[in-house]
């Protein structure tokens, strides 16, 4: 009988039965992402009638894994959640998913699936050879800079900066004073943000180094280094020392905004938020890699699909059904087209909608031509713990409270005690 109702249900017709599932899902960049995805799950399930997704918008990143957190801890996990790549320790260590491997082992299309995403995804997707999660809004931070400010300023709008250096030296002509010597453009803008270390792990690997021990298993985390510092003090020098970055900790959700009404000629975003700068910047901008200070390199970013445990076995095959509809090469187009997340397919940037896409926008190139520099974004217990003391370091150095080797000495005490349940076994 379960053959029949797969085979019935690949040709589109109605399932023998109703089945709900509920689907967690957040919106961690500006523009109108969440009425996309609600697009693609009411697509969803009119090409499948007999399923109904319970869609729960969670908020931003963090939000959306604290009501996941919320639910499982009650009893009623969702069936599948869009969360942070990184997360996977912190739901391991709360027993609430299971690897995709048994169903992989059965279904061609997800075996497919794995070996056609881009590898760089899927490095905080796997762990001990088993594949707990799948890409779906994946990013890396980008360089956005505008074409028109660097031709005011004397640069070639076609050769952005390479090199810290060269970043603030391009920053320092961009800057732009009124009369009164009041700053009307900033030259560049690296948000501080307030509960992630996205960009500066951006800048510690760029510095040379990692924010985490990749063999410590979930429980190495590198904060007391040179190469943190680096990245640290160099945020913090863009505007205490060379002036060209707005004073104070630069928030994430807004420079987006900023930047597209010309307040600053530079920044370092997500290249998810490329879909809201296509549209309201009225300036041609261009998009390249993160300059580097002894090597390129980003994180990875974004997030990935889930399954949890304590489905019955209906509700499992229309969820894996879901997640093979959401991350399928043609739907994966799609979303990098609408929202500026990089289609973490490889075959997606073959499809005809994608090449006529990248003819008409090019900067959606640079976010995938990045990944051969990307490496797994932070991996560790008590995640959002570990990130929010690394945060308040990062913004003690940027907001002068405190000398970049005292923040990371004490930040690195911190995380170690945040580690030490998970950790000292």
């Amino acid at each position: 009988m379960r053959k029949l109702v797969g085979w019935l249900a690949v040709f589109g017709f109605a399932w023998a039965q109703s089945v709900t599932i509920t689907f967690y899902y957040p919106v961690g960049v500006a523009g109108p992402l969440a009425r996309f995805i609600e697009g693609y799950v009411r697509e969803f399930e009119q090409r499948n009638p007999g399923i109904k997704v319970n869609t729960v918008f969670g908020g931003n990143y963090e939000e959306n894994q604290a009501k996941v957190v919320a639910a499982i801890k009650a009893g009623n996990p969702p069936d599948t959640a869009i969360l942070l790549s990184q997360q996977l320790y912190t739901l391991l260590a709360m027993d609430a998913i299971e690897p995709f491997d048994p169903y992989i082992a059965k279904d061609p299309e997800l075996k497919r699936a794995v070996s056609d995403f881009f590898p760089a995804f899927m490095m905080n997707s796997v762990l001990d050879g088993k594949v707990y999660s799948l890409p779906f809004q994946r990013s890396t931070p980008i360089l956005y800079y505008n074409k028109e400010a660097f031709r005011e300023a004397g640069l070639d709008p076609e050769k952005p900066p390479t090199t810290w250096d060269e970043l603030v030296e391009y920053a320092k002509k961009l800057t732009k004073r009124d009369a009164q010597g009041r700053v009307v453009r900033y030259g560049v803008a690296i948000p501080t943000e307030n509960r992630s270390t996205w960009l500066l792990e951006a800048l510690t690997i760029q510095a040379g180094g990692l924010l985490y021990d990749p063999a410590g298993q979930g429980c190495k985390v590198l904060v007391d280094t040179e190469p943190v510092r680096k990245g640290m003090q160099f945020k913090a020098d863009l505007a205490r020392t060379h002036g060209v970055s707005p004073a104070g900790v630069v928030d994430w959700g807004t420079i987006p905004g900023d930047f597209a009404a010309g307040k600053v000629a530079m920044i370092y975003h997500s290249t998810g938020s490329l879909g809201f700068i296509r549209t309201n910047a009225r300036f041609p901008f261009g998009t390249a890699f993160l300059p580097k200070l002894v090597r390129h390199g980003t994180p990875t970013g974004g997030a990935n699909f889930y399954l949890f445990k304590g489905s019955d076995p209906a509700k499992k095959e229309a969820t894996l059904r879901f997640i093979k509809f959401m991350t399928s090469p043609e739907l994966q187009a799609r979303w990098s087209l609408d929202s500026g997340y990089v289609a973490a397919r490889r075959s997606s940037w073959n499809l005809p909608i994608m090449q006529k896409y990248l003819q008409e926008w090019p900067q959606a190139k640079i976010a995938r031509e990045q990944l051969t520099y990307a490496r797994a974004e932070l991996p560790v217990y008590n995640l959002q713990r570990v990130k929010d003391i690394i945060a308040e370091a990062e913004q003690a150095v940027v907001l002068g409270r405190k000398d970049v080797r005292e923040a990371t000495r004490e930040a690195q005490q911190r995380v170690d005690e945040a580690l030490k349940p998970f950790c000292s076994r």
